[in-house]
């Protein structure tokens, strides 16, 4: 588990970005345009917490217990990497570029005006997000309920992941049909102490159909996500921008552009070990892995 926890940290942070370079990067931003800046991560979290989590539609009628990794790459669409910016009357851009970096994006904007200049912080400037998971799955007579749940402790903060989910099946009630339904439910909840904490739900109709040791499956399904950033103001009496002049703390909510996703993939059956791919289509791409001992 250790391992898999450092694994997950990891992959969370492989994209160049530190809780000291969050909090640094937000601090120049009031509580209006770190929504606007914030959002494209609220979307990628909520994209990859709600990934995963099916590879088959069938449940086992009897008894059943799997446990395994998940593995993505979530692909930042260019309209998620700037934003144009809510600026006072009388304010334009110092270089001639309108619109400023958002928490993916490249360079931030600088914008003159009456009152001071007005700076905004650059972003990271990448456009992949991974995320790797471990996750664990009972079932029982055509229910099974799914759970994820890492804890850790880096940079003197403590980080916690928890998943649980619910799926039922619904092809058991429906004689001779050929493909195998189920619907489920998760909710998902990553928090970084003192910094974000963000809440994901989604409500998923899922179709397969095995030939011999391959599932080829299919999923339709309904996402939000929702992120709070904590962090402090640090206070600039020459900034134009009157709400970031002084030191206070920022508590803002944020909700992704996370909706409807369709999913497509395939999983391959050996024996005990089974191997899954698929794709997913919605507000950012997804490209998922993974991999199940099933029992």
């Amino acid at each position: 588990m250790k391992k898999l926890s450092t694994l997950l940290l990891i992959s969370i942070l492989a994209f160049n970005i530190s809780f000291a370079q969050v909090d640094d990067k937000f601090s120049f931003l009031d509580e209006n345009e770190v929504k606007n800046f914030g959002k494209p991560l609220v979307t990628a979290f909520g994209i990859g917490m709600n990934t995963g989590t099916f590879y088959t539609a069938k449940v086992s009628s009897l008894f059943g217990f799997s446990i395994g990794v998940r593995a993505m790459m979530i692909f930042i669409p260019d309209d998620q990497l700037t934003f144009k910016p809510n600026l006072p009357k009388g304010y334009s851009s110092a270089n001639g570029v309108e619109e400023t970096a958002t928490i993916f994006g490249d360079k931030g904007g600088v914008y003159a005006g009456p009152y001071g200049m007005i700076t905004y912080p650059n972003g990271i400037n990448e456009t992949n997000f991974p995320i790797f998971y471990p996750q664990a799955t009972v079932s029982l007579l055509g229910t099974e309920l799914l759970v994820r749940y890492v804890p850790l402790k880096v940079e003197d903060r403590s980080i916690t992941l928890f998943g649980i989910g619910v799926k039922h099946s619904v092809s058991q009630y429906i004689p001779l049909v050929p493909l195998d339904f189920a619907v489920q439910i998760m909710y998902n909840k990553f928090d970084v102490e003192n910094l974000i904490s963000s809440s994901h739900l989604a409500f998923s109709a899922q179709a397969s159909k095995t030939f011999g040791m391959f599932t080829a499956y299919g999923g339709l399904q309904y996402e939000s996500s929702k992120l709070t950033f904590d962090y402090t103001i640090k206070g600039d009496p020459a900034s134009g921008n009157p709400l970031v002049r002084t030191d206070r703390k920022i508590s803002a909510e944020v909700e992704g552009d996370n909706t409807v996703r369709l999913t497509v993939g395939g999983a391959l059956s050996l024996g005990f070990l089974v191997l899954n791919a698929d794709y997913s289509l919605g507000a950012m791409s997804v490209a998922s892995a993974g991999l199940t001992f099933e029992f």
